[in-house]
């Protein structure tokens, strides 16, 4: 793209933008915003060289809303169920189903992985079935907390925690106890070969 071209779509004279492509002139933090909206380049790395220098465009989104677009599906919801856990097990199969006793997991561990997968299932399964009013944000918060993609931060913003009534936040704190668990027997996998 020319300059002439770039300054255009900014909304800026060419010779202005000249002036600061030759260090003349400095960035104001407006037109660095114009430039992220049009390259995608994040303003703060423009301006600073701070974060990372392209911008992350699901970033932004709520949680579940991300999900949606990740699973590409936009059907009904109990659809979500199925991936999600579907997600689980492709990521523990490695263990689950390895031939090298360095990998896979001892029949204790594989049988700790079915029952904290049941127990989720179970708690999450309770919500799908609740009130659409009262049990679709415990539903979705429970699947992304399963998900296990979105920081803690992220779940706690999410228009589904907002709609989670405090009644449910025991079994909410049990989800993110069996997630917990489940990312620790996929980061320690069988070192005995039994």
């Amino acid at each position: 793209m020319t300059q002439r071209k770039f300054a255009e779509l900014i909304g800026m004279s060419p010779n202005g933008l000249n002036a600061i492509v030759k260090g003349k002139k400095r960035l104001s933090r407006i037109l660095a915003l114009a430039t992220e909206q049009i390259t995608g380049v994040e303003a703060d790395w423009i301006l600073k060289e701070e974060s990372p220098m392209r911008k992350d465009p699901l970033r932004k989104i709520d949680p579940w809303d991300r999900m949606i677009i990740e699973f590409k599906s936009y059907g009904v919801e109990h659809e979500f169920f199925v991936y999600v856990f579907n997600e689980i097990d492709q990521q523990s199969g490695p263990f689950r189903n390895s031939i090298d006793p360095k990998k896979a997991w001892s029949e204790e561990q594989n049988k700790k992985y079915q029952a904290l997968i049941n127990e989720a299932k179970r708690i999450i399964d309770f919500f799908m079935h609740l009130e659409k009013s009262e049990g679709q944000g415990p539903y979705r918060l429970g699947l992304m907390i399963m998900y296990g993609e979105f920081s803690e931060k992220q779940l706690e913003n999410s228009s589904a925690a907002l709609f989670t009534d405090e009644n449910r936040h025991p079994s909410i704190g049990r989800i993110r106890e069996i997630r917990l668990e489940l990312d620790d027997l996929m980061n320690k996998p069988n070192t005995k070969g039994d």
